[in-house]
């Protein structure tokens, strides 16, 4: 994929500007970081590039709440799990796509040098080709990874710290985010399979964090404790140098499911579900200058198939990771398992691609393309929707210049699936119009133990049935045929 980047400028250095530093700046920058869990993380200093060096920056994550699930002391090999995927979000955190200024030109593929401390570097060494292959495929970058010596015995991995006890096997497990596609994953699993089940949600901030408990205090499944729910804060207690932090993370599908693998090996079970409709699992690019991990591949079945090798090489057993809704639209899933009923529940959760939106009163901004489709899907099954819950409700106003954007980005985007994948469309159509995205489907469907022509067939009717879903929508809006003519 080296000649897209090249043919789209990335990688190119900015202009030098005389009497700055970027006059001397050559070649795409290297980081080089050093993880500890407990002296934290150093960045080298990039001489080619006005990129400073720091040493200790702390990061956190809730190991104790681990060792309460695990109802004893967490294994070494368990810590150090959670320790690596801690530290390779720090790392993403704390490289930057755009190294020279905040202007410049961006390299979106960077050499992310990591070396973590660990128990045993002999076995994580041993394991690190599996581990490279689900990370470079979910961030697009180039990664190095090295293990070393951890001399320092945690204290979750102490006797002292808790009693050992016998824990209760779940029935099942299920990333909880708080958004929607994770509460009808929530209500399809306590129905359908039953018993008790386990939540894993991870949180970097407090709106996050009352958002998912403002969601689980709606639901009738609490009061009747049919669940457990795991809750595991990350984060940076105190940055040290903000100046050059990346926001793109895509590294945090990587810390989330990390997290859940971990509950499930812990739990001696074998099976995370994760529980994400498939138009945004497979999430095709909304645009044509969308490559790689521009479209995020947080939830891709090739993303999890690799995630669920590596854990499962790790931790020597064999671990899964189930999509139930993989092959069904938003409106789909919401329509088999939401009812009326549940309005406290689905007005809670939340979908937005700025959440927690700090900027307004409501999380939820109501106009990005998250949004959009989140309203399409519920008014596509006539489940409760209230326009209170955006801080714009495009389905009551008329669409200004600069909140239409998402609203054009998803009328491309459905005209142009509608069209590759309707019944009258060639069966590899999906593969010419989309062959990056299309280069990873063989290997999904062979992670699925499908046949890759009805993998396809699935790709095709769900992502027509999407389109149907859209327009639907968007014809209901008046704005639209504004928005339409900008977008022809």
């Amino acid at each position: 994929m080296n000649f897209l980047f090249k043919e789209r400028g990335w990688g190119r250095l900015p202009p030098p500007k005389i009497g700055s530093s970027t006059s001397i700046l050559h070649g795409q920058p290297e980081f080089h970081f050093d993880f500890n869990p407990v002296n934290g993380m150093n960045r080298g200093k990039v001489d080619q590039w006005p990129i400073e060096g720091f040493v200790g920056q702390k990061a956190e994550v809730d190991l104790k709440a681990l060792a309460s699930l695990a109802k004893r002391p967490l294994m070494a090999v368990e810590t150090d799990w959670i320790n690596l995927a801690l530290a390779i979000y720090s790392a993403d955190r704390f490289a930057s796509r755009r190294p020279s200024v905040s202007l410049g030109e961006k390299y979106w593929r960077r050499s992310i040098n990591l070396n973590v401390a660990v128990a045993d570097p002999n076995r994580w060494n041993s394991q690190k080709q599996a581990i490279l292959d689900a990370l470079t495929f979910l961030t697009d970058d180039i990664w190095s990874l090295q293990f070393t010596q951890r001399d320092i015995v945690l204290n979750e991995e102490m006797q002292e710290q808790i009693s050992e006890t016998n824990a209760e096997k779940p029935s099942w497990i299920c990333l909880f985010s708080g958004g929607l596609d994770s509460l009808a994953g929530l209500k399809h699993l306590s129905h359908q399979v039953g018993g008790k089940g386990l939540l894993v949600s991870g949180w970097t901030n407090q709106r996050l964090k009352c958002g998912q408990e403002e969601l689980i205090s709606k639901l009738p499944e609490h009061r009747g404790s049919s669940f457990e729910w795991l809750q595991v804060h990350y984060g940076f207690p105190k940055i040290l140098d903000s100046s050059l932090m990346e926001s793109s993370q895509r590294s945090r599908g990587w810390m989330h499911v990390a997290v859940g693998l971990a509950a499930a090996a812990i739990s001696n079970h074998s099976v995370l579900n994760v529980c994400e409709n498939g138009i945004g699992a497979i999430n095709l690019p909304t645009e044509f200058s969308q490559t790689g991990s521009h479209t995020s591949r947080a939830v891709h079945p090739v993303f999890l198939s690799r995630m669920a090798k590596a854990a499962s090489l790790v931790f020597g057993r064999t671990l899964k990771i189930q999509q139930p809704a993989l092959f069904e639209t938003k409106g789909e899933l919401l329509g088999r398992t939401l009812h009326s009923d549940d309005a406290k529940a689905i007005n809670a959760s939340f979908s937005c691609e700025i959440f927690p939106n700090y900027n307004a009163k409501q999380s939820q901004c109501g106009v990005c393309p998250s949004c959009l489709v989140r309203r399409a899907a519920l008014g596509s099954v006539a489940l409760p929707d209230y326009g209170k819950r955006y801080a714009f409700d495009a389905k009551s106003h008329i669409l200004p210049t600069k909140k239409a954007l998402g609203m054009i980005k998803m009328n491309r985007y459905a005209k142009r699936v509608g069209s590759c994948f309707a019944d009258s469309a060639a069966p590899d159509a999906v593969l010419w119009e989309y062959p990056e995205a299309g280069s990873y489907f063989e290997e999904a469907a062979a992670s699925l133990d499908m046949p890759l022509d009805e993998f396809l067939s699935k790709v095709q009717r769900m992502h027509y049935a999407f389109s149907l879903e859209w327009k639907k929508f968007a014809d209901g809006l008046p704005p639209i045929k504004q928005v339409a003519r900008l977008a022809a």
